[in-house]
């Protein structure tokens, strides 16, 4: 059995569609894409003006573990649930078992914190890296062997016979905070499976010194503010005024959010292919206007994010391009930069990409729900959330958390549409196939006829 990668973590991401309902499938699919690198940065690390400073020593232990520890509202009283040992297996999202940030630690803070209040329930923590956690949990449950939690960026909707519905292992109170975005795609035929457990989104980053020298004010709102930007930029000498990533790491990506900007995506309101909609093909004119115009690089269809624009962005020679937290940690300290929301054709996007991961709970002897419920919504709590977002540059996925962060000046145009996020329609079986084509084809929009490669893109689409 093999896991979907469907999530935040620092190897592969993949969204998915606020439209589109999960469906059951006999077992977990496969679907692969573009790796990318996150190290952690501590709450400290983040400064109000988006300007760089040195990252704190701070430690995933320290940072999860506080005083006072308590059940949270709604929980169950602790002497009312009967001993038992939990396992949990999670994804490492730091640098190693043995690096400050490592989620081994992390998760251990928060077990030791559990045991203050409920010294009844061992959990043993089991943290595993993030490029191999989906595939162990995998061999776990085709073994029989699964864990009572797990956590990972796989999508969980193969094995709905085996966990827990969300209703029956979290308090309302616990459920109730969630986003309901995001927890809206943890359903499978109207019930929720999975927990939503981190998250991320795209915003605007541009070089402060640049637009300046460039005698550039404010980030641009308008697709008419970013190419005028653009154009002032390239008389100021910038190498790159936008860099635009349509490589094969994350073309689906950048696709989808110039596409949202004005008013088009990958599907329509109903969740059918959209791919050709006139909106998109509109979109990719103006694209091709910004690369003859010379206000990108001089190939777009050929660069990556990460190794690309987000390393030409951290040098100093892109005016603008468009990034998520994991960014940060890349270009602190190298550049003087402003983080804005995204700009689209009339006006900056009021949604952003939605990226998860998440938890679920399997049944494996049927005598653990008590036990997995105190423990996950205690975990659940703020201070884990905000700790967790915090140490690796990733979002919260409850209300109350995500409240709490916005006054961080680096996260907070990426919450701000956090609650209103769009997906990739990845419960369609047709999505693997239009990820791929895009991803390979995509970047020939820039050169040649757009409504020629979009017409193809949408035979796929219809072919699945």
């Amino acid at each position: 059995m093999k896991l979907a990668k469907s999530g935040t973590g620092p190897a592969r991401r993949r969204l998915i569609t606020a439209s589109a309902k999960r469906r059951t499938v006999a077992a977990l699919s496969v679907s692969v894409v573009a790796a990318m690198a996150l190290s952690a940065c501590s709450s400290s690390t983040k400064s109000g003006s988006g300007a760089s400073t040195p990252p704190a020593d701070t430690t995933a232990a320290s940072t999860a573990s506080t005083a006072g520890a308590s059940a949270p509202a709604g929980s169950a009283a602790p002497s009312s649930i009967p001993a038992a040992t939990l396992k949990l297996v999670a994804a490492d999202y730091g640098n190693g078992p043995t690096a400050d940030n490592s989620g081994q630690k992390f998760w251990q803070g928060i077990v030791d914190d559990f045991n203050k209040v409920y010294p009844q329930i061992k959990v043993n923590v089991n943290v595993i890296n993030w490029n191999d956690v989906d595939n162990q949990i995998a061999t776990m449950v085709q073994n029989g062997q699964e864990p009572d939690i797990a956590q990972g960026s796989a999508d969980y909707a193969g094995v709905t016979d085996k966990v827990y519905a969300v209703s029956d292992i979290l308090s309302p109170a616990t459920q109730q905070n969630l986003l309901s975005s995001f927890a809206d795609q943890g359903k499978v035929d109207g019930t929720e499976y999975g927990i939503p457990y981190t998250s991320s989104a795209r915003a605007l980053f541009y070089n402060k010194d640049l637009f300046t020298k460039a005698g550039i004010t404010d980030p641009p709102a308008t697709w008419a503010d970013l190419q005028s930007d653009a154009t002032k930029l390239k008389a100021a000498g910038v190498a790159e005024p936008f860099c635009l990533p349509l490589g094969s790491e994350e073309a689906q990506a950048e696709t989808l959010l110039w596409e949202l900007g004005n008013g088009g995506g990958f599907v329509d309101s109903s969740g059918n292919w959209a791919l050709n909609s006139q909106a998109n093909v509109d979109t990719f004119t103006y694209l091709q206007g910004l690369v003859k115009a010379g206000l990108t690089e001089p190939n777009p269809g050929t660069v990556d994010r990460t190794k690309g624009c987000w390393a030409d962005f951290a040098a100093g020679k892109v005016g603008m391009t468009n990034g998520s937290p994991g960014f940060l940690p890349q270009v602190k300290g190298k550049a003087n930069y402003g983080v804005a929301p995204i700009a689209g054709k009339n006006g900056a996007l009021d949604t952003t990409l939605g990226v998860c991961d998440w938890l679920w709970a399997f049944k494996t002897n049927g005598q653990h729900q008590q036990q997995i419920k105190a423990f996950l919504d205690f975990a659940l709590q703020d201070k884990y959330q905000e700790a967790f977002d915090n140490l690796y540059d990733l979002l919260p996925v409850t209300q109350s958390a995500t409240t709490a962060l916005s006054s961080n000046a680096d996260f907070a145009p990426f919450l701000k549409a956090l609650p209103t996020a769009t997906f990739y329609p990845t419960s369609n079986t047709a999505w693997p196939a239009v990820n791929t084509a895009i991803k390979q084809t995509i970047g020939t929009a820039l050169s040649g006829n757009p409504k020629t490669v979009l017409d193809q893109l949408q035979q796929t689409a219809q072919k699945g």
